[in-house]
């Protein structure tokens, strides 16, 4: 509808401007006085000169008046003409406006139909055209993430109600051997959901006395719940005491089963040691020892009898006056340090928590036996010399690899710097020039990382 009115204005404009417009034969009226020659006057008319001699012919008023009517004509034809054109220039200008509005809103519709469809999209890409099961996958998420928040409570709150019935059991056999539980906040500090720390001091024969309650990671779904089907999963306690002095001697009693968790945490047991053989120990376990001595010591009256009584609690028990980590087996540069690397005097033992209160407090009850009892324990002048003689070669092969390993550093050192000067050889003075400006930088950077701290 729009569109036929513009094409009727438009068709009115173009037949209002046709009309407007003069005829040559009214307007072009040009008074030629008569020629004096005789031709002009002998010949006849010649095609439309009738009129014009009839207007020739005519009085010089009847022209005036004749002129004056057709500029008054021509005014106001003019004026229509302008009046028309403005009036069709301003319907124009709005239709133009409407069209323009018109075509913004559908545009904008468009868009938002396909922004629409490309929403539509997206969801079908996620549900693939089934809205009911997208929608019941969401619901489904929804309620496995409700789960696992609530299991991640229930969880903690569970192993928070271990580490306190442990203390719980323990803490009177605690107060009565140690003169200083805990820090000054708690007994028991937790380092996450599942593991928990508890140290105590003030006893004679020992610097401190720690323990690590490595609970089960009950929070993890896929750990507690599924991996629980393939491997037996239990509270552990980690014990260890520190002593300020202790013989010569490496001693690691484990379970055969209990392996790799041994060369795990003690990786260097197996330079010291070998295996050895005690006939009245159950044959569930494993011994490692530098001598036959201390495992004839030790391995014998309470703690033999107590190994064999309480093997399903018992993982290992280590005993050890040198550092069996990799991380602490270094050669340090200055004499203050080798002495304070050298005192590395341990009991380490590891329990798993019983249900039973009157079993957990036994075991404790043990590790507190074995203060004493390692700090008893005294070997034969031959049986340390042998044991010297054993950690000397070992030391002297330790040295000796790791010297190979200097060389070998040195050398790959040499090699690059090498390939370095090789390089900068080749390069033009301003290349060389940027080359220095870019380790220089990088140097810089490795430099802000380093934290200086004051003491």
């Amino acid at each position: 509808m729009q569109k036929f009115r513009i094409f009727v204005l438009f068709f009115i404009v173009y037949i209002s401007c046709f009309l407007a417009q003069p005829k040559k034969n009214d307007d072009d009226i040009v008074i030629m006085n008569a020629p004096d020659g005789p031709e002009r006057k002998n010949s006849g008319p010649v095609g439309n000169e009738g009129p014009m001699n009839d207007n020739v012919g005519k009085p010089p008023h009847d022209n005036i008046e004749n002129d004056i009517q057709s500029e008054s004509k021509d005014s106001i034809e003019n004026e229509t003409n302008d009046n028309i054109q403005n009036e069709v220039q301003n319907e124009t200008q709005s239709e133009v406006q409407n069209d323009v509005q018109n075509e913004t809103q559908n545009e904008a519709q468009n868009d938002m139909h396909d922004m629409y469809e490309l929403h539509e999209m997206h969801l079908y890409s996620w549900y693939r055209g089934d809205k009911k099961a997208f929608y019941t996958k969401v619901v489904v998420f929804i309620i496995l993430l409700i789960i696992v928040i609530a299991n991640a409570i229930i969880s903690r709150n569970t192993n928070k109600m271990i580490a306190l019935y442990w203390l719980r059991t323990c803490k009177d056999i605690f107060l009565q051997q140690f003169a200083k539980l805990g820090d000054d906040k708690a007994f028991l500090l937790e380092r996450s959901y599942h593991n928990y720390d508890f140290q105590c001091t003030g006893r004679k024969n020992c610097n401190y006395y720690f323990v690590n309650l490595n609970l089960i990671k009950r929070q993890c779904l896929w750990r507690y719940y599924l991996l629980n089907y393939f491997m037996n999963q239990h509270d552990t306690m980690y014990i260890a005491v520190s002593f300020d002095k202790l013989d010569k001697n490496v001693l690691c009693v484990y379970k055969k089963h209990q392996k790799k968790n041994i060369d795990y945490r003690f990786p260097n047991v197996y330079k010291y040691t070998k295996l050895m053989d005690k006939s009245e120990l159950k044959k569930t376990y494993d011994i490692k020892a530098d001598s036959s001595e201390i495992v004839n010591l030790v391995l014998s009256g309470k703690i033999l009898n107590f190994l064999n009584t309480y093997d399903k609690y018992i993982n290992y028990m280590c005993i050890t006056d040198i550092s069996l980590f990799d991380a602490e087996n270094r050669i340090p540069e200055k004499k203050e340090d080798s002495k304070q690397i050298e005192k590395h005097n341990f009991l380490f033992l590891s329990f798993i928590i019983p249900k039973n209160p009157e079993d957990l407090r036994t075991l404790i009850n043990f590790s507190i036996y074995m203060i004493d009892a390692c700090h008893c324990i005294e070997l034969s002048e031959k049986t340390r010399d042998n044991v010297k003689k054993l950690r000397s070669i070992v030391e002297k092969e330790d040295e000796r690899r790791k010297q190979e390993l200097r060389e070998l550093q040195e050398k790959k050192k040499a090699k690059k710097l090498q390939e370095e000067n090789e390089k900068l050889s080749k390069m033009s003075p301003e290349q060389q020039r940027k080359y220095e400006e870019k380790k220089q930088k990088k140097n810089m950077k490795k430099m802000k990382k380093i934290k200086i701290i004051r003491i």
